[in-house]
């Protein structure tokens, strides 16, 4: 385990300027992944009712691609189409992402991790390696805890913390600094006024502009209230509500399949945090790569680089 004295603090979150980064930081609270289906995809029907769309690319050895909060198949498609070279690739769009919707129920890790044991089942595959973004390696880490690595060839996980609350003896979560209580208030916030919540923590981020625009008089702020309004926030609320609770530290440090552990050095969640740090001490078999240029999604900003890595990693360990 890493030495307990406190790490130095994280720099501050980079200051937001534009309406591209407002929507990238609405995103991030998982307010973004619409649309249709890409055109080669299929379907599951889950033990609920619940039907997930899947992409599926290619022939050969199975790759499971699992998106974060507020995306979906698409975010995945630059990497899926060179993996599809030599492998299936599958990749869904998780509930209430994409066009997973309407959404049955609550959302939680648990149930998403059940929804990728029967995906596995439906599509019959054979010792997949998996692969998780953000929500997506949460995902796979309830996964892994609920179901094990019997069916599983290897893991790769993408820009995520096992634990994203923080306290006294835990410091490698969100912004290095997020605890329970801070969380559960920003989710109780949601819930009674999701537009005023969500914009208040973009603004708190941005310049004296945008903060300006962000405002209930502007016309940017007026036309984000309506498309905020429409959303029925609750399932995403309950997701939210799960990986406030869930906590892999002790699962990981059992895992026994091969892993391959991606972080973003710019990501806004984990920037100067010694997260490389904790994996290498916990799972002393993990594989650590590290993108200088990246933020929280490296596979979106160098999928090339992201998918030559994981072939090679596939080659040497699956």
């Amino acid at each position: 385990m890493l030495d307990s004295a406190p790490p130095e603090p994280p720099p501050p979150p980079p200051r937001l300027t534009g309406l591209r980064g407002t929507l990238h930081a609405l995103r991030n609270f998982g307010f973004g992944g619409l649309g249709t289906p890409f055109a080669d995809y299929d379907s599951f029907t889950a033990s609920d009712g619940q039907v997930i769309p899947v992409c599926v690319l290619g022939d050969g050895p199975p790759l499971v691609l699992v998106h974060g909060v507020g995306c979906s198949h698409r975010d995945w498609l630059p990497v899926a189409r060179r993996l599809a070279r030599r492998h299936c690739v599958l990749a869904w769009d998780a509930r209430g992402h994409g066009s997973c919707r309407p959404v049955h129920g609550s959302i939680t890790l648990a149930r998403l991790a059940e929804d990728l044991a029967e995906m596995l089942d439906h599509f019959g595959l054979d010792r997949p390696v998996l692969v998780g973004h953000s929500m997506g390696a949460l995902t796979l880490m309830q996964y892994l805890h609920s179901y094990g690595t019997q069916r599983v060839a290897a893991v790769a996980l993408v820009d995520q913390s096992p634990r994203i609350v923080t306290d006294d003896s835990w410091r490698l979560g969100l912004f290095g600094g997020c605890s329970a209580a801070m969380l559960s208030g920003l989710i109780a916030g949601a819930r009674r006024d999701l537009a005023e919540t969500l914009l208040n923590e973009v603004g708190a981020r941005a310049g004296p502009w945008l903060r300006h625009q962000l405002g209930v008089d502007a016309s940017l702020g007026r036309m984000l209230r309506r498309r905020l309004g429409r959303i029925d926030v609750r399932p995403l609320l309950d997701l939210a509500e799960s990986m406030a609770q869930a906590d892999f530290r002790a699962s990981l440090s059992r895992l026994d399949a091969p892993l391959l552990v991606v972080l973003g050095a710019r990501s806004p969640h984990y920037a100067g945090l010694p997260l490389d740090a904790w994996y290498r001490d916990t799972v002393k078999h993990a594989q650590i790569s590290i993108y200088p240029r990246a933020g929280h999604s490296p596979h979106v900003s160098e999928p090339l680089r992201f998918a030559r890595e994981l072939q090679r990693f596939i080659d040497d360990h699956a």
